[in-house]
């Protein structure tokens, strides 16, 4: 725990410090950024708000990503504000949630009985550890949420643990993707540092939970049924 504290102060001080040095080089990077990024979406600043929820909602479902979404929809909060924008985000993303645990808990069961047909059998992930289990899968950055929701569906997790773990978790880190693609889209640069920096943090912080419980599930053993 202190490694992760210490580490999130270092990060932070970082940020800030780097902020202040390159002031100036930061805020010209930003409003290149934005010209560019704006000039790039303005075809999109029509589309209802509600079709990036359902983008969110269906795209990780099909395996395909859904972070470019959040930045999509984030070039909107020059016109709406950047709250509502954000609950269009949490929307889709609570949906999928939703959504996705059904779907994967069949995915889950078709896969076990064609493996039981092989006479191959997965562990069971112990009630202690479930909650661990699906915070961790939730916190890795670059893990698609294809891959988490199937993941958590083959391990079998019951849906309010599920539920009760992976919405906050999804919302801290929305509210980062969006307030980070705001920040380069309105060419504000301390936003700009401030979204890279909580999100840089989210991922040692994510990286340090990784080796931990790879460490502790090594030296425990997998507990037998």
């Amino acid at each position: 725990m202190r490694r992760v504290i210490w580490g999130i102060l270092f990060l932070s001080a970082t940020g800030f410090c780097a902020f202040f040095i390159w002031q100036e080089e930061i805020s010209h990077l930003a409003s290149w950024l934005s010209a560019t990024f704006r000039e790039s979406v303005k075809c999109l600043d029509g589309v209802p708000l509600v079709f990036y929820s359902l983008a969110i909602l269906i795209l990780p479902i099909l395996f395909l990503p859904a972070t470019p979404v959040y930045f999509l929809a984030s070039a909107r909060a020059e016109t709406e504000s950047f709250i509502v924008v954000l609950l269009f985000c949490w929307l889709g993303i609570v949906l999928n949630i939703i959504v996705a645990y059904y779907i994967s808990r069949h995915f889950g069961k078709y896969i076990r009985k064609c493996l039981s047909k092989r006479n191959i059998s997965i562990p069971e992930v112990p009630e202690y550890e479930q909650y661990e289990l699906t915070f961790l899968l939730r916190m890795i950055p670059g893990n698609p949420m294809a891959v988490q929701n199937y993941l958590l569906g083959l391990a079998d997790i019951p849906f309010f643990k599920y539920v009760i773990v992976s919405i906050p978790v999804q919302l801290v880190q929305v509210a980062a993707y969006v307030y980070f693609g705001e920040g380069i889209f309105s060419a504000k640069a301390s936003q700009f540092i401030l979204g890279m920096s909580f999100l840089v943090i989210l991922a040692v912080v994510a990286r340090m939970l990784e080796k931990a419980y790879k460490k502790r599930t090594i030296k425990n053993g997998i507990p037998k049924k």
